[in-house]
């Protein structure tokens, strides 16, 4: 038996017991608070920021499809400075997940909701197809 098998296993549980959870900061939290708002019929109106004039009231009418009492979970995410945009997967009424994108900005200094998208936005993972 390889001396270093085990090695390589305990350095795989290592790092996977190091990795933070990649949903786990400001503009998870706002998503995350603000879809269950919505989910359980709160208004989420104390979410949405001025946005340059153009709020996220769009929301509730897009999500309205998938009724109440929605599950959600968050597929990827990108921030650039004061704007950023969570990928999330909603399961409603129907059981299928569709995707959604829900576009943040920080106005002073607080993360707001500006919209919602009916598509997931692309985002760079760094990761290049090329490689490898």
């Amino acid at each position: 038996m390889s001396k270093v098998a085990p090695i390589l296993a305990a350095m795989v549980v290592a790092a996977c017991s190091l990795t933070p959870d990649m949903f786990d900061g400001p503009i998870h939290d706002v998503t995350r608070n603000y879809l269950r708002a919505v989910a359980g019929g709160t208004s989420p109106a104390p979410f949405y920021g001025d946005c340059g004039g153009t709020h996220g009231g769009n929301a509730e009418r897009a999500l309205a499809g998938e009724g109440g009492g929605f599950t959600f979970s968050m597929d990827s995410s990108t921030q650039d400075g004061d704007s950023a945009v969570v990928n999330v997967d909603v399961t409603g009424q129907d059981h299928t997940a569709s995707p959604y994108a829900v576009d943040l900005r920080r106005e002073n200094g607080k993360w707001v909701v500006c919209g919602l998208d009916t598509h997931h936005v692309q985002i760079n993972s760094g990761v290049d197809p090329g490689i490898g």
